[in-house]
């Protein structure tokens, strides 16, 4: 199942953090490995003792072991049949002889291993039963039979202890049974065996949720009844536990009964935990860990006996914690997500990663405490993948709005970038600052009479392919079309600071078209129409946005500088000029484009009087003409009253701006008004 996946998954991850931090330095001094390894096997063999050997061996060495004061003597091996007889020794003395040994010592701890035999039972086991408080579901295995050492053995030992070990489905020792039941018994397996017997019990061991209890220490256990172990691991110059071959300690006890000097002095076994067993390929007591395949089966003894002395275990997080963990990975992927671009989300979230990552390294390098990785990175890839799977499908959605908004209205290179970078632009609306372009054809209703309706909307058509060219090419968007006009934003729907400057440019080129046409004899009806095109352009704030209903919804703009520039461009009317910007347009080109200033008058629909000028040309075209600056002087002469003066200096200009200002002034030469301030108010549109 699923589950059981990503349980595997992370138990191989906690192997990985075992192999990653070996700490063979923090095992258990006290505890000692007596390895019957091929050595010993070769060295007795090589005297003509064969395996199995003698009994009285074992006796020997406990006896030793004995004197030299140990603290217990444990052996991973099953002495469940009577010795052999050999042509020297009898096999009743030798049984009797370690049995001797086993009393004498006082702290012997023998291996028994529980089968689903029931035939198997055959002694007493009652003084080894343990009285515990232990709730059947938390139950691993229960047995039917054992297989115990022989009963002289039994009766001389200090206690027995299971040597069952079950790996997990990879075939990795991680976790062991506390307590193994066998029919209405409850036997510790052999490490637990050796560190309940040093502990001067007080009160009834109890098992609750997650640990023993016996006094005032705890083991943490699984929900069936398992501990984890904690393995220390090996380093290439550092092993966890002191090995020390048979014939080594055989010898040495044989030195000093002799009175020589041994190769392994008697205290180095004080106070010892000493673990006897084989390491010997040829007796296969092999086990695989997170660090080895080849193992040898008494270090699962060691090392469960180091970490029940020292209190030294592997904690894990409790679920609800993992969950709550996952939960908050979740909500932070979610809200980066959908909150900020991919290029600030994308690095959080890896930083978000490395950060767990090393607050699980340093949990379990200074703690040994256990994060579920798998449920965090489950949670965070899963979450990711989802809420970007989304994001995608409704950024396609959101990019094929905004191809149907734009596509008429933008350049594809500007929808492009609207699409890479939809944050750029808030459909709903919103104030920006930008420069709006209104356009109109002088005496269109009169050109039009002369058209039938196809050849009218034919031109027309010709004429706005040209037109608005020019304005996309300029990153300008194509708000509408007004009947003969356009309308046209820049700096929308992606705000940008040169949006007058695009504005201007974009009139500019079409003027430079028309000074083109001027040259030709034949003119098409498109052509007439670019010829007498007026534009108004004015920059400042205004709103843009979706307006309109849940039916029909357009992008556009609205506000008193949408009006303004509408009101430019009828102005041209008054003045016969082509472009006229406003002051606050001309405030933003004025160092790249030369302009007239045509006058200071109220426009029809604003109480605000505005400074209006007309775009010439840039200034690296052409520099500032002598009659632009005849212009301002006559222009001045007028707005302070001196309309003699004017008259003489617009008389000698010869464009139509300057001879409408010339009439005006001659107007107002017979008609002196009340109070002048140098203000028209115009009642065109």
């Amino acid at each position: 199942s699923s589950s059981s996946f990503f349980q595997e998954t992370e138990m191989k991850l906690i192997d990985y953090r075992f192999r990653l931090d070996p700490v063979p330095e923090n095992a258990d001094s006290n505890v000692v490995i007596v390895a019957i390894d091929d050595g010993s096997l070769n060295f007795f063999k090589d005297n003509g003792v064969s395996w199995p050997w003698p009994r009285s061996f074992y006796g020997y060495m406990v006896d030793y072991f004995t004197a030299a004061g140990s603290k217990a003597v444990i052996f991973d091996m099953q002495f469940y049949e009577p010795d052999i007889d050999r042509e020297e020794t009898d096999a009743e003395v030798t049984d009797g002889g370690f049995a001797k040994a086993i009393a004498a010592n006082g702290n012997v701890f023998l291996g028994a291993q529980l089968s689903e035999d029931s035939l198997l039972t055959k002694v007493d086991l009652t003084r080894f039963d343990l009285d515990v408080d232990f709730k059947d579901p938390y139950r691993n295995l229960t047995y039917s039979g054992i297989i115990s050492p022989l009963k002289i053995f039994l009766n001389a030992a200090r206690a027995i202890g299971v040597i069952n070990v079950v790996p997990d489905t990879d075939g990795v020792i991680r976790r062991i049974p506390i307590l193994h039941r066998m029919q209405d018994y409850e036997f510790p397996q052999m490490s637990f065996s050796v560190w309940l017997q040093q502990k001067n019990k007080s009160q009834r061991m109890q098992f609750r949720t997650g640990q023993l209890t016996l006094d005032d220490e705890n083991i943490p256990l699984d929900n069936k009844g398992n501990y984890f172990i904690n393995w220390y691991g090996t380093r290439s110059e550092k092993r966890p536990f002191q090995y020390y071959p048979f014939q080594a300690v055989i010898a040495s006890a044989s030195a000093v009964a002799y009175g020589n000097q041994p190769l392994i002095p008697p205290e180095t076994f004080k106070d010892k935990y000493i673990i006897v067993g084989a390491t010997a390929a040829g007796l296969l007591d092999l086990k695989t860990n997170p660090f080895t395949k080849i193992l040898p089966g008494m270090e699962i003894w060691a090392t469960t006996l180091s970490n029940f002395l020292q209190q030294d275990f592997v904690h894990f997080i409790p679920q609800w914690i993992n969950m709550v963990f996952v939960v908050i990975i979740v909500f932070l992927v979610f809200f980066s997500v959908t909150h900020f671009p991919a290029k600030y989300s994308n690095p959080f979230l890896f930083i978000l990663m490395l950060l767990g990552l090393f607050l699980n390294y340093i949990l379990w390098i200074q703690f040994r405490v256990v994060f579920n990785i798998t449920f965090s990175i489950l949670g965070f890839v899963s979450s990711y993948l989802s809420i970007v799977t989304v994001s995608y499908l409704l950024e396609g959605k959101s990019k094929r709005e905004i191809r149907r908004i734009f596509t008429r209205y933008l350049h594809p290179d500007v929808i492009k970038k609207l699409e890479d970078n939809p944050e750029q632009i808030q459909l709903g609306g919103e104030e920006i600052e930008a420069t709006v372009l209104y356009t109109d054809i002088y005496n269109f209703t009169a050109i039009s009479e002369t058209k039938t309706p196809n050849e009218l909307v034919e031109d027309l058509n010709t004429y706005f392919q040209i037109l608005t060219g020019m304005v996309l090419d300029h990153g300008g968007l194509l708000d509408k079309y007004t009947g003969d006009g356009i309308m046209a934003l820049f700096g929308a729907p992606i705000a940008r600071k040169d949006h007058a400057l695009l504005a201007c440019q974009s009139a500019l080129e079409h003027k430079r078209l028309r000074d083109q046409l001027e040259k030709k004899e034949v003119l098409t009806a498109p052509e007439q129409f670019h010829l007498k095109t007026r534009t108004g352009i004015n920059s400042g704030p205004l709103v843009a946005g979706n307006i309109g209903s849940d039916k029909r919804m357009d992008y556009t703009a609205i506000g008193d500088t949408v009006n303004l520039a509408s009101r430019l461009e009828g102005v041209n009317k008054v003045f016969q000029t082509n472009i006229i910007i406003s002051a606050f347009t001309y405030d933003l080109i004025k160092d790249v484009f030369i302009c007239r200033e045509l006058d200071y008058l109220r426009v029809k629909g604003k109480t605000k009087p505005t400074r209006i000028y007309e775009l010439i040309e840039t200034r690296d075209m052409i520099e500032k003409t002598d009659w632009i600056t005849k212009y301002e002087e006559a222009l001045s002469l007028y707005r302070k009253g001196n309309f003699k003066d004017a008259v003489t200096l617009f008389s000698e200009l010869d464009d139509t701006a300057s001879k409408v200002m010339l009439d005006r002034c001659q107007y107002l030469m017979k008609n002196p008004p009340d109070h002048w301030d140098g203000i028209i108010k115009l009642e065109v549109k």
